[in-house]
């Protein structure tokens, strides 16, 4: 406990927690030196390509305005919010993989202000078997990783953003923790910083986490969504018994929420994990040390735009591995435009 940061401290401390997590990184399979697997091979750069609201429905759903909401009432108790995020890119095909570029980012508040945001990477990541077969995962998780871009993202995704919050979860105490997405345990996940361990490292250095997810594939939240609409004030409704007859491995206490008191505010599911059980207190908590725009908590808006590649650093990218790899790139046609015509693409 002695190496916790403090809430006096934070401007000082946050440069050495940045190198803290830094160097945790050095010291994983993040920080993997590809050159001699990806030296003589051919590749062809690629350009990356990017649900629906749970309020959607809401206002269509009078039979449930009756629903039991719980007003949520700001706590003037100073703790810092930390919200993390990360985004993923394909650089290029090569011929036995594939070449990704991972950026995870951390924002942070304080009593309802921004106070700073920390960036990890970007980091290059290699995926092919061979990399797999080192990372000792289950074999059908690295088939689904190899043959699908999209799964393959989303576990370079899942990876840094479990790392990131497993270190924060032992560097800080009596926070609170913002993660993106539910509170449920992922097949892509590693099993020395997985979401158990985060938890089980928060709730021993008393510190709540809260997942947030901007949307749903469970259509019923969206009918339960229309007490919230009405509402004038923040207020959550109980959901407990449909996600968890439902999804398996998740945390937490389930909830849809209303942070914010405007008509415009979007409604959000939220997975609470609280060290002391105590539900009401962290959701005030969180309204009176976080910044809330429209609904939605700034830290997590702040490390999403944080992490997001421009165009200059997908540039930058991919110089540096034509610069530092012995690569053999080859030119590709884009199909469409060769079948359609230039004005189809």
């Amino acid at each position: 406990m002695h190496n916790q940061l403090n809430l006096q401290d934070l401007e000082s401390n946050l440069e050495s927690m940045k190198k803290s997590l830094i160097n945790n990184f050095s010291n994983s399979y993040f920080c993997k030196d590809y050159k001699n697997l990806i030296d003589n091979k051919k590749l062809v750069f690629v350009d990356n390509e990017e649900g629906i609201p749970i309020q959607s429905w809401g206002i269509q759903s009078e039979k449930y305005s009756n629903l039991k909401m719980n007003r949520i009432y700001p706590k003037e108790d100073e703790k810092l919010v930390f919200g993390i995020d990360s985004s993923c890119i394909k650089i290029a095909e090569v011929e036995d993989g594939g070449l990704y570029a991972v950026k995870g980012s951390v924002g942070i508040s304080f009593k309802g202000k921004p106070m700073a945001h920390l960036k990890i990477g970007p980091l290059i990541f290699y995926l092919n078997e061979e990399v797999f077969q080192s990372l000792k995962f289950d074999r059908n998780v690295f088939k689904l990783v190899l043959f699908n871009d999209e799964y393959a993202k989303k576990f370079l995704r899942i990876n840094i953003e479990r790392y990131i919050q497993f270190w924060i979860s032992k560097l800080i105490s009596g926070c609170i923790l913002l993660i993106d997405g539910s509170l449920k345990s992922s097949i892509f996940e590693n099993h020395l910083c997985d979401i158990q361990k985060i938890i089980e490292n928060s709730v021993i250095n008393r510190n709540s986490i809260i997942g947030i997810s901007k949307s749903s594939r469970i259509k019923i939240l969206k009918y339960l969504s229309y007490p919230l609409i009405r509402s004038t004030v923040p207020s959550y409704v109980d959901i407990n018994l449909i996600i968890r007859s439902l999804i398996s491995k998740t945390y937490g206490d389930h909830l849809l929420v209303k942070l914010s008191s405007t008509e415009y505010s979007n409604i959000l599911r939220a997975d609470v994990v609280t060290y002391n059980n105590d539900l009401n207190s962290t959701l005030g908590i969180l309204l009176y040390n976080e910044l809330i725009n429209f609904g939605y908590p700034s830290t997590l808006s702040l490390s999403h735009h944080v992490s997001v590649f421009s165009n200059t650093e997908l540039a930058s990218i991919k110089s540096f591995v034509k610069s530092n790899y012995s690569i053999r790139e080859v030119t590709h046609e884009n199909a469409r435009s060769s079948v359609l015509g230039t004005s189809w693409r």
